[in-house]
């Protein structure tokens, strides 16, 4: 489906950006509903908190596509790290203390001590919910835009999750239709 209206328009200086993010291991923590809606409510949060615009989303089972955009010149201290580290951050620990309270730890994989780095994960934490960093590309045209939001929008579709781009639950599709 490719109906987009409305699409902020951005400028040199305000580049929206395409960011790809995956769990620890690659484990199907998205399969869970309650997961997915906790991730999905700080992605929500951390937008109307900061002020950036999330332009496009798909949660899959084991990685996020999110598409965000905010004015540089109004909010020059905001960077993709930042939004990052803060919705990564805040899902984790809920979703963590979610299944640890529902007595589900065996979902959860167990971070191994060797593994622990300290650049990109605190120390003595149990377990984890995300691989460290993520991939970002700048958007620097509409029709680049356009692309990654068919993109994101067609691959729980390519993966054999629906039949239709707009069936699925965990993605902007919907809002675009």
């Amino acid at each position: 489906m490719k109906i987009y209206r409305n699409l902020p328009k951005f400028n040199d200086n305000s580049y929206a950006h395409f960011v790809t993010t995956r769990t620890y291991e690659n484990r199907p923590y998205f399969e869970n509903r309650e997961i997915s809606s906790i991730l999905w409510e700080e992605m929500r949060f951390y937008g109307q908190k900061y002020g950036f615009a999330l332009l496009g989303y798909v949660i899959m089972p084991d990685h996020v596509h999110l598409l965000i955009w905010w004015d540089k010149e109004e909010i020059p201290e905001l960077n993709v790290s930042k939004i990052m580290q803060m919705i990564k951050g805040t899902t984790a620990r809920r979703c963590i203390d979610l299944l640890k309270n529902k007595g589900l730890e065996r979902m959860l994989q167990a971070t191994p001590k060797n593994n622990l780095d300290s650049r990109t994960h605190r120390r003595n934490l149990k377990y984890r919910l995300w691989q460290s960093g993520f991939y970002d590309f700048n958007i620097y045209n509409e029709e680049k835009l356009l692309e990654k939001l068919n993109y994101m929008h067609n691959n729980p579709v390519k993966a054999g999750l629906v039949l239709s781009a707009s069936d699925y639950e965990w993605s902007s599709c919907k809002e675009y239709v």
